[in-house]
């Protein structure tokens, strides 16, 4: 009797002890074994994340999720995940938290990218979300691409792709057979015309050959632009010197400036006085110009008048 229940002692205590190494390997896998720090991320797809699911930092397991809550925001769903991660591992700021997995087989993680900076994240801190590094999330995003790009461009471009062709069949089935005759009647007039266009092009080129490209042209035209380019070369020079003196009237202009002003001042006052005055300048001149007349005149009828003397009289002696 005494044999039997040291074997159940045993037993048990083996039992036991099993049950303490399963509890260790399961707090081993799911990196649950002491103390733990929280942080959050936001993730814009957690697709096959879930309680539980590893947290990893370069690849190395620090943690789990502990909890997943969708947010609604501006049209879109985010989701705020909360990780548990091991206490007093150090996470860098500017690390970033994203969905990968390290093979195609392989378990889906939320792996933390660590950062460059010295200072540290506390504890409760916000981890900036990254895309996701999952084949199967691109390979997913790409499909729902592909998608919208066949709903909304592909099947609109083939159906009015379709249309064009049937309008241009239409069209083609009524005036093919114009068109075809209108060709038909365009080559055999070409197929006509040809010899003689053909002997007026050898023709022309024979006259160009004997009696327009000679060397004597040739060397007029190397002349004519040798002359071309010395006259462009002359209106560059002239070109400079018209600049240089627009510039020595423009210094000249800014150096007599004031006495310009006061130049133009007196002007401006001249003419005013003679605008003023110009009507009695008027006057005197015609009255001037009428005594001129009246002197003229006298002078016509008896040129003694320069002398002093008067207009001779009719009867005086010596006229018959």
């Amino acid at each position: 009797m005494k044999d039997v229940r040291t074997n159940y002692v045993i037993v048990g205590a083996f039992v036991l002890t099993m049950l303490g190494i399963l509890l260790g390997v399961i707090a081993l896998l799911t990196g649950r074994t002491g103390a733990t720090d929280t942080y959050i991320t936001h993730l814009g797809n957690v697709n096959a994340v879930k309680f539980g699911t590893k947290v990893t930092y370069e690849g190395f397991v620090v943690g789990q999720v502990e909890d997943i809550v969708p947010l609604r925001a501006d049209g879109k769903t985010s989701f705020r995940v909360i990780l548990s991660v091991r206490e007093n591992w150090p996470i860098p700021e500017g690390s970033v938290a994203r969905v990968a997995a390290s093979g195609i087989l392989a378990a889906v993680t939320v792996d933390i990218k660590g950062g460059t900076s010295e200072k540290m994240l506390p504890p409760g801190s916000q981890i900036p979300g990254g895309p996701a590094a999952n084949i199967f999330a691109v390979m997913n995003d790409m499909a729902g691409q592909v998608a919208v790009l066949n709903q909304q461009g592909l099947l609109p471009l083939l159906s009015t792709l379709n249309q064009r062709v049937d309008s241009l069949g239409a069209i083609l089935e009524k005036q093919a057979p114009e068109v075809l005759a209108n060709l038909l009647v365009v080559t055999r007039d070409l197929a006509d015309k040809t010899p003689r266009i053909t002997a007026d092009v050898q023709k022309m080129t024979g006259t160009l050959a004997t009696g327009v490209v000679t060397d004597q042209n040739a060397q007029r035209i190397s002349q004519s632009l040798a002359n071309l380019a010395d006259l462009t070369a002359g209106l560059q020079d002239s070109r400079k010197k018209v600049d240089a003196v627009l510039v020595s009237l423009d210094r000249l202009v800014d150096k007599n400036g004031p006495t310009i002003e006061a130049s133009l001042k007196d002007l401006r006052y001249t003419l005013q006085s003679v605008a003023r005055n110009i009507d009695s300048v008027t006057y005197n001149l015609e009255g001037t110009s009428r005594n001129v007349n009246e002197f003229s005149r006298q002078l016509r009828e008896n040129p003694g008048v320069l002398l002093g003397g008067n207009k001779p009289r009719e009867d005086a002696p010596g006229r018959r």
